[in-house]
């Protein structure tokens, strides 16, 4: 159990039993993304593909995971308390509860138009993540890197930031393709994130960042949460990541763009059956692992005495481990 603030950038798993694992594996706060931007857990891989370039439905699934994380918040049992303040995550810490900031992996839950960032925002979600895989209205995704007629950043994507930026919600560009990441940047006025991702230059992943984009996240004073998948972590499938591998994209990261810019987002979604079948079917990731020995959030002590033993200061492992987190939370967050 670690004795400072841990804080997820990226996570799935939302399960009461999720959240009292998150608990006893030291885990103070996390976000929790309720949905993807494709309908993962579709009955059939049809259906999958139909949802893929799709708005369908997608308003609606996110409503229902955010009124079941309410529901779960609402047991005293759970010790789960949602964020809608920058206050909140001091008063959950102090009463022994789980902070959980409501967030989403997508756009497609706010339509087209910003006028649903004010029908979201009451309810409690303080997070959108604008891509996944896929494009949608707010900007291009990783997916479209190459292709020169992409957009980046629509202007619905930029009306959407400035809209976010004011009401107290973070923008997160993982997935995103770069000239969406680099649109963002120049408008936002507050400190984004880049959820789950990793050094480029030694995994050659979409998802990862190149050094520039590292260094581009650390001047906006955002973060970038260190993801925990093996294919991720060392650039190329079918291969399982160990521990080790997980430190050395942290330590890339951190001299690139220093250790200020350094989070966790391990993007853990794996371990509700009825959920893992579907997804791993659909998506076509039967071999989807996560580093050996940080396969969810009760191994996440794990992690401390080898960042330690690799040279990093407690000092520096406060600030990957939640402290940098808490800054961009304290900038962007109401309250």
């Amino acid at each position: 159990m670690s004795d400072f603030p841990v804080y997820l950038a990226h996570d799935h798993t939302q399960r009461a039993e999720d959240y009292l694992r998150d608990l006893r594996g030291g885990v103070t706060g996390k976000i929790l993304h309720l949905t993807v931007d494709s309908w993962i857990e579709a009955p059939t891989k049809q259906k999958y593909l139909e949802a893929y370039d799709s708005y369908d439905g997608f308003r609606q699934r996110g409503l229902d995971a955010l009124t079941k994380l309410h529901a779960i918040a609402d047991n005293p049992r759970n010790k789960v308390r949602v964020v809608r303040e920058f206050s909140d995550l001091a008063m959950a810490r102090e009463i022994g509860q789980l902070a959980v900031i409501a967030g989403n992996e997508g756009g497609k839950i706010l339509g087209s138009h910003t006028g649903l960032i004010d029908a979201w925002f009451p309810m409690g979600l303080r997070h959108v993540q604008f891509n996944w895989a896929m494009p949608n209205l707010l900007g291009a995704s990783q997916s479209q890197e190459d292709d020169p007629d992409q957009p980046g950043l629509t202007q619905f994507g930029r009306e959407a930031i400035e809209i976010m930026n004011e009401r107290g919600m973070i923008v997160d560009v993982s997935h995103s393709a770069p000239q969406t990441i680099i649109d963002a940047l120049e408008t936002t006025s507050k400190p984004i994130l880049n959820s789950h991702s990793a050094g480029r230059a030694i995994a050659d992943k979409q998802q990862n960042l190149w050094d520039g984009q590292i260094r581009a996240m650390a001047d906006n004073g955002g973060v970038i949460g260190i993801h925990f998948c093996s294919r991720l972590v060392l650039g190329q499938n079918g291969v399982q990541a160990e521990i080790s591998d997980v430190i050395r994209q942290i330590r890339y990261v951190s001299e690139v763009g220093g250790i200020d810019v350094v989070g966790l987002g391990p993007d853990w979604v794996l371990g509700d059956p009825a959920r893992d079948v579907p997804y791993l079917r659909n998506t076509e990731q039967e071999d989807l692992t996560w580093a050996k020995g940080l396969e969810d959030s009760g191994e996440l002590p794990n992690l401390w005495d080898p960042l330690s033993a690799s040279g990093f200061t407690s000092g520096e492992i406060e600030k990957i481990a939640g402290g940098n987190m808490v800054r961009l939370f304290r900038d962007v967050l109401p309250g």
